[in-house]
């Protein structure tokens, strides 16, 4: 009989549980329902919110990329110029239209200057002093480190080293003959070289040596592991909880690799009195005056392998996969890649001839790699986050308010294959980048390296080294793809912030 009350009490302390757990997610879904009705209670055409991930299930799980979860989104729109998504349930603006893509970057940047990106600088130091990660006055201490380095006569002065690696690579590709390869991870080889030689003095040769060390550490910089995408995630989508798992972008390895190669570098110049013409001695100088001065180093070993490391970052991924569709496409449309060899023959047939001026002036060389670029831009969209409030009108006259804080999305790979204005997008034309062309088109249809005062800094020494090694490419080999797609090219949702095809991009090169 003294057993009743006991049981009597746990039965009691069971329902007091329990209707604090329905109390709580009661109360968790009325305040997911408010928060997720944000754009609907302010008229404004929207992307309904499915809990817990809101708009973006799919990147989340890992089930399609962000280019193409954006593209979904941008024809669910329909024709408004803008909406609203949630992602979880914090809503941000999407902006489709040109003109408010223009306002974004340009017209209102005092709105938005700031990427919408965090990187915790004390979790992850090296990427968090990046120009694209930096916020406010830090972006423009970081990004007036890096731009000094790649002004034209900077690059200029890099040309000997880019037409080294492109030699190595035509040695490869003749000792390869009449071989199938992955576009991308022949490209990756190049521009590790092309920025390692840069950037650091280095000259690894990838083509030759696949598994050195300069070459490991660029393939472990965005190697889709499930660790690198949750962090990657959390800087787009949740700060707070990056912050709180800690997780880093780029490995502990990478990040201490590159801190020794700058730290072995500077004594290695500093004790055979070595002068180089790359990015890493500018910084080298930055600190020989200060001394000079009786001042500390402007810079310390980590910073400076942080800032050298912005370089790299900037020019070896995007380059690696721009050059890898340029060629894959290339060898899917024999008469663009046959109209090409023809212009660049009239230049010359040694890389020799192919100073900077000549490079720049062949018009069909820049169309074939700006329609890449409309087609397969490397990074499928950027966002920008409102710093303070401001009402945007669209090109047709309607209008939203933003508020301070709220995430602005510029989905880059959707207008470039709209058909309003590119018809039929899926085709390969590099004559959509003629004068006459691009006058027909809102200047912001298009708009591979953003825009206004955070545009990309070394969009010059990128294109260089792009159309070189195209140069190279074209002028001696013919190429032809291994088979011929059907619909659409199966993306890599693994590889979750750039454009990469999942099963690669194979070509054969035969020597012409």
């Amino acid at each position: 009989m003294r057993i009743e009350p006991t049981v009597g009490k746990n039965l009691g302390a069971k329902m007091i549980v329990f209707q604090i757990l329905f109390a709580s997610c009661l109360l968790i879904f009325i305040l997911w329902k408010w928060k997720v009705s944000y754009w609907q209670r302010r008229d404004i055409p929207c992307i309904e919110a499915k809990f817990p991930f809101g708009s973006i299930a799919d990147i989340v799980l890992m089930r399609k990329t962000i280019g193409e979860v954006y593209d979904e989104i941008y024809y669910q729109l329909g024709d408004a110029p803008f909406g609203g998504i949630y992602r979880f349930w914090w809503p941000a603006l999407f902006v489709k239209d040109p003109e408010l893509i223009k306002t974004v970057f340009v017209k209102e940047f005092p709105s938005f200057h700031d990427n919408d990106y965090y990187v915790n600088p004390d979790v992850d130091p090296i990427l968090g002093l990046n120009p694209f990660n930096s916020k406010g006055e830090k972006w423009k201490y970081s990004r007036g480190i890096v731009t000094p380095s790649l002004t034209i006569l900077k690059t200029k002065m890099m040309l000997p080293g880019i037409r080294l690696v492109c030699q190595q690579m035509i040695d490869y590709l003749n000792s390869h003959l009449g071989e199938h390869l992955e576009t991308y991870e022949l490209m990756a080889k190049y521009s590790t070289d092309v920025v390692g030689c840069s950037a650091y003095g280095m000259y690894g040769n990838s083509f030759e040596h696949p598994d050195s060390t300069l070459r490991q550490m660029s393939s472990k910089m965005f190697d889709g592991s499930l660790k690198g995408n949750i962090a990657l995630l959390c800087a787009l989508y949740a700060p707070k909880l990056g912050s709180i798992l800690k997780f880093k972008i780029l490995t502990e390895e990478v990040n201490e690799y590159f801190v020794q190669v700058v730290r072995k570098a500077v004594e290695q110049r500093k004790d055979t009195n070595t002068v180089r013409d790359d990015f890493l001695q500018s910084l080298i100088n930055e600190n020989n005056e200060a001394e000079a001065r009786g001042e500390p180093p402007v810079f310390s070993d980590k910073e400076m392998a942080a800032h050298s490391m912005t370089f790299f970052l900037d020019g070896f991924e995007t380059t690696a996969i721009l050059l890898g569709f340029i060629l894959y496409e290339l060898s899917l449309n024999a008469l663009p890649q046959e109209k090409l060899r023809q212009e660049l023959l009239k230049v010359g047939t040694s890389l020799d001839e192919f100073e900077f001026d000549k490079i720049h002036e062949a018009e069909y060389l820049d169309r074939v790699v700006m329609e890449t670029l409309r087609m397969h831009p490397s990074g499928t969209s950027f966002a920008r986050s409102c710093t303070q409030d401001i009402t945007l009108r669209s090109a047709d006259g309607r209008e939203v308010f933003v508020e301070k804080g709220t995430p602005v999305i510029l989905p880059m790979y959707s207008v470039h294959n709209d058909s309003k204005y590119f018809p039929n997008p899926d085709v390969f034309d590099p004559e959509r980048f003629t004068e006459e062309n691009k006058a027909t088109r809102p200047q912001f249809s298009f708009f591979p390296f953003g825009g206004g005062p955070r545009t990309c800094p070394g969009n010059k020494f990128a294109m260089t080294m792009v159309k070189l090694a195209v140069v190279a490419v074209v002028l001696n080999f013919s190429l032809a793809p291994r088979e011929i797609p059907r619909g659409k090219l199966e993306l890599d949702p693994l590889n979750q912030f750039f454009h990469t095809a999942k099963r690669g991009l194979w070509v054969k090169f035969d020597r012409l």
